[in-house]
């Protein structure tokens, strides 16, 4: 069975429905983390994600981030709060967490503004698997690997 979210749809979902209990304080330090976050450096990552993954994947991060985009926005306004910044830092997570820890540097340049308040964001490796009852668990164990954009 395939979900949206791809193999890490858990993981992707509880980012998503962790978004609405940010406090006002804790969505000031997502959004100062990722200003202090080079644009170039977020650039890179995103095209790392573009060019390691299927196109199929691409549609899964690409719907993770829209998802959690959108819950920042309802977090923020319920805030009244409305730095652009908690928004794609939420969105930039939660692209990381759908395309997986395996994929290195960029899940740590995206996910480190909300890993400030989801420490379970930071340094994770790869999954061996993924399930309903390990999304506090997720990230350990085996490497999983990634077909290239180029590859079938």
């Amino acid at each position: 069975m395939e979900h949206i979210f791809g193999r890490d749809h858990y993981r992707v979902i509880a980012l998503i429905a962790r978004i609405a209990d940010i406090s006002p304080e804790e969505a000031g330090q997502v959004t100062t983390a990722w200003k202090r976050t080079s644009p170039a450096d977020r650039a890179k990552a995103w095209t790392e994600l573009v060019r390691t993954t299927t196109e199929t994947e691409r549609y899964q991060i690409l719907a993770a981030a829209s998802l959690a985009r959108r819950e920042a926005l309802a977090a923020a306004h319920r805030m009244q709060r409305m730095d652009w910044a908690f928004w794609a830092a939420a969105s930039d997570a939660a692209a990381a967490v759908a395309a997986g820890p395996e994929i290195g540097n960029p899940y740590q340049t995206l996910t480190a503004p909300l890993a400030t308040v989801m420490p379970s964001l930071a340094g994770r490796q790869a999954p061996a698997d993924t399930s309903a009852a390990d999304v506090t668990t997720a990230g350990r164990g085996g490497a999983r690997t990634r077909k290239s954009a180029s590859t079938p």
